[in-house]
């Protein structure tokens, strides 16, 4: 069979009608391509004819059976993406809000093969951007490949070159294995593949995370360019972060886990500087190392750091093969606790141990007081997984693409925390709401923004309807009514529904709910649901299925 070009395939155009107009169309060879201003930072045109011809690319007979053979039976949610730049604007059914203007970005790793090589995790793919720009009720999409070096060398050379999630480049001999190890210590091996999240900082720059710091990329909103690495200026050193920081308009949170030391570091950033200042540590209450800490929330007054016995491990970081847990280790034995950290002084104010836990995000966290005004407790919300580490073998994409209708999803559910602030050592962890509310499937959640670290009543999450092996429904979580709302696309994959508030809106859950869909057929669209009674409002087709994202920000208009 013949070898794949990376990131895919040269195709042939062919001049077809279509209910979209592609503004930018491309495979990263630039020649002889009509759109003007690809290279402009200026706001796409929005007057263009939606019935006008244009030229599309689509593969030859010869590199439709490659595709086939790639793909065959394989979800598009889980297949790379088609090329690695398009944008066009699509046609509306329904009506999208007047009010919505400002642009939705989705990151996450969309390309999971170099020529013949195929990935074996989902996070080991290569960051795919895609933009939903709203203005006026009219629609304009676009995605791009993030141009990490990771991303760059492995074009160029046509192999894995940086370490990913569960890969490992393979060296030429023992001298160069030798070498690759101690780049591990120094870092340089690490990836900067940064396809986990984008978030908008307070002074407007756009920035794409992942674990390692060094995967830290600033990127133009509108055209989707890289500009460049976000550039740490302090001193504080270290390879990895939480690879979802808190941010508003006043501050960027995150933690820092020391791996030699376990423990973290809380740190703030302030808008318009590259510094990092060290707000307070907390020591590790188990071991051996640090617990994973992929997420963690914030209250009013202060940072919830977790404690996860799901811990980093250096001798699997160190292997050339990836073990079942990959660059981590399950210490039930070690325990789990929950550390409060005041934000002003850095003091610990509780630390409690918890029953065993096992989570990727966090939900919300917000202060319990009693009548007199005192903050007697935290709560805590987030996606928990009953305690099971067997959710990060799920996500390989052999089992996410050998679905056979059998029910193999892990169970999850929104575990409540309930974190004492009266000495008591210990903490309480249970169900928010019954699990069969949102079919026992718990993932990827976001919440209306002004209710960051206050109570709140709903939560926007991706759900279950079973039999499955991936989360495939859209699910509204009302914490006051101990319900669920659940929209379902049958065999659609949808990606982390994300909220956006209505300017001036009085109600919590007055807005729109921003997700997108991969079909079974291949297809996909972009989906608004009210956020108020969770019925469709809108979807537009894009002009193929594009691959599961992971998260989003919101930037809007100026």
């Amino acid at each position: 069979m013949a070898s794949l070009t990376f990131p895919d395939i040269v195709r042939q155009p062919v001049t077809v009608q279509c209910c979209y107009k592609p503004i930018y169309n491309s495979l990263g060879n630039d020649k002889g391509n009509s759109f003007a201003a690809r290279n402009s930072n200026t706001s796409p045109d929005l007057s263009s004819s939606l019935a006008s011809p244009l030229r599309v690319t689509v593969p030859s007979p010869a590199q439709k059976e490659i595709i086939f053979e790639r793909n065959l039976q394989n979800h598009v949610a889980w297949t790379s993406i088609r090329q690695e730049r398009w944008e066009g604007e699509l046609t509306v059914e329904g009506e999208i809000p007047l009010w919505l203007n400002g642009t939705y970005l989705r990151n996450g790793p969309g390309l999971w093969h170099i020529e013949d090589y195929n990935f074996r995790h989902l996070f080991d793919g290569y960051s795919t951007l895609v933009k939903l720009h709203f203005e006026d009720g009219r629609l304009i999409a676009g995605h791009r490949q993030l141009e990490s070096e990771a991303y760059k060398a492995a074009k160029k050379n046509k192999r894995l070159c940086f370490r990913e999630f569960s890969e490992v480049p393979k060296p030429a001999n023992f001298l160069a294995y030798v070498g690759d190890l101690a780049s591990l210590f120094s870092g340089t091996s690490l990836t900067d593949n940064a396809n986990t999240g984008v978030v908008k900082l307070g002074d407007g720059r756009v920035v794409c995370l992942t674990e390692t710091q060094k995967g830290s990329i600033i990127i133009d909103p509108n055209t989707l360019d890289t500009l460049g690495k976000f550039e740490y200026s302090d001193n504080l050193g270290g390879l990895i972060h939480s690879a979802h920081p808190i941010v508003t308009d006043a501050e960027f949170l995150t933690l820092l886990p020391d791996l030699l030391n376990p423990g973290y570091l809380a740190v703030r950033m302030e808008p318009g500087t590259n510094e990092r200042k060290v707000i307070g540590r907390v020591d590790c209450r188990g071991g051996p190392a640090s617990g994973w800490v992929h997420s963690f929330p914030v209250t009013e007054h202060y940072i919830v750091v977790p404690e996860m016995p799901l811990r980093y491990c250096a001798q699997n970081l160190l292997r050339a093969e990836p073990t079942p847990l990959y660059k981590f280790e399950w210490h039930p034995n070690s325990k789990a606790f929950l550390h409060v950290m005041c934000k002003a002084s850095g003091k610990i104010a509780a630390s409690v141990e918890v029953p065993l836990f096992v989570t990727f995000h966090f939900i919300n966290a917000y202060e319990e007081e009693d009548e007199d005004g005192r903050v007697t407790a935290i709560i805590a919300d987030c996606c928990e997984h009953n305690a099971d580490t067997s959710i990060l073998d799920k996500l390989r994409l052999h089992n996410l693409r050998s679905f056979n209708g059998e029910n193999v999803l892990p169970d999850a559910r929104v575990g409540r925390f309930i974190i004492p602030l009266d000495g008591n050592p210990r903490g309480k962890l249970e169900a928010a709401l019954d699990p069969d509310e949102h079919g026992r499937g718990m993932d990827m959640c976001s919440i209306n923004s002004n209710y960051l670290g206050k109570k709140y009543r709903y939560a926007y999450a991706c759900g279950a309807q079973r039999p499955c092996n991936f989360p495939n429904t859209l699910t509204k979580l009302d914490f006051v009514e101990k319900k669920a709302k659940n929209w379902h696309d049958e065999g659609a994959v949808p990606s982390e529904p994300f909220f956006v508030a209505r300017p001036g809106a009085n109600e919590e859950d007055d807005g729109v709910v921003i997700s997108m869909i991969s079909e079974r057929n291949g297809g996909g669209y972009a989906l608004l649901l009210d956020g108020s009674t969770f019925k469709e409002i809108a979807r537009a087709r894009f002009p193929y299925g594009l691959p599961y994202g992971l998260h989003g920000c919101w930037v809007p208009k100026k």
